[in-house]
């Protein structure tokens, strides 16, 4: 399983420079990154004055390439949609990364990164304007099928980080119609038992999987989004499979973005790839699940 990056995305904001999504990239780039496209996106009526030669994305250019000398740095303005641009823009890379304003009006701001992430082709991490993110645990949101991609994401973030990865499921009773789920009516808990043996069985695969990884389940009842938003306080790195970005549970996306407190990488359906049988060096020891209350 293998999740190195050689070609990454920057989006830029058309009005400043999102510094914590530049830290994200340096931070993340490595001898194997070769080429970073930054790339600049303003409203159509509003293209580059030749009068200002100094935009956020040349100073994010510049940045980048006086910390990763070995690294193709590639400047590009693009007049339009955001998301359109983006989405073209970042499709012959690895991964996409967007720095989120929540208190301003701007190119990266509002609901345009979320649109952005849905329809990307490529792994996007969004990067919130948060001063000082909390260098926590990587935590993969569970969904059934198990997304490999994220997976993969969230294993290798983990490995990199020396953190412990936690798998997240946050489920919630499903709501009783005239027409259905009867059975969970005469059984309420049966929801809760089915979504924790969802949880026991993924859990138990990925430690087989990756006995070098530190690796805890954790079973939260409640709306999804907020669930996985509230956890987000503790982590270094959220990440989201497909499941949680299709259109019918947009909202899980949405609700997660709007109150998140550290990046959140998203896998869309798009980004899906076929992966490389996992490469996990013997390590000795045997590794077991951590596990905590379910809320």
């Amino acid at each position: 399983m293998d999740e190195h990056w050689t070609s990454i995305t920057l989006a830029s904001d058309s009005e400043r420079a999102h510094d914590e999504a530049l830290h994200w990239v340096l931070t993340h780039a490595d001898a194997g990154t070769e080429r970073l496209r930054v790339v600049e996106v303003r409203p159509a009526s509003r293209g580059r004055s030749d009068a200002d030669p100094s935009t956020p994305a040349d100073q994010v250019a510049r940045a980048v390439r006086g910390a990763l000398p070995h690294v193709d740095v590639e400047l590009a303005h693009h007049a339009g949609p955001l998301a359109s641009a983006l989405v073209d823009l970042s499709g012959d890379g690895d991964v996409l990364v967007i720095g989120t304003f929540r208190s301003r009006r701007g190119s990266t701001a509002g609901r345009a990164p979320s649109r952005t992430a849905e329809r990307a082709t490529v792994p996007t991490v969004l990067v919130p304007d948060v001063a000082h993110p909390v260098d926590g645990d990587v935590v993969l949101a569970v969904d059934e099928p198990v997304d490999e991609r994220a997976v993969a994401i969230a294993v290798a973030e983990a490995r990199r980080r020396h953190r412990r990865l936690t798998l997240l499921r946050a489920w919630e009773m499903p709501v009783l119609t005239r027409t259905g789920l009867t059975d969970f009516a005469e059984d309420p808990l049966r929801w809760r038992r089915e979504n924790d043996a969802l949880l026991e069985r993924v859990t138990a695969e990925l430690v087989a999987r990756f006995p070098d990884v530190r690796i805890r389940r954790l079973l939260v009842e409640g709306h999804p989004g907020r669930a996985i938003a509230a956890h987000t306080r503790t982590a270094s790195l959220v990440v989201l499979g497909q499941g949680h970005v299709h259109v019918l549970s947009g909202s899980v996306l949405h609700d997660v973005l709007r109150d998140t407190v550290s990046p959140v990488c998203v896998v869309p359906a798009g980004a899906q790839r076929p992966l490389a049988a996992d490469t996990v060096a013997a390590t000795g020891s045997e590794a077991r699940p951590e596990s905590v209350p379910s809320a």
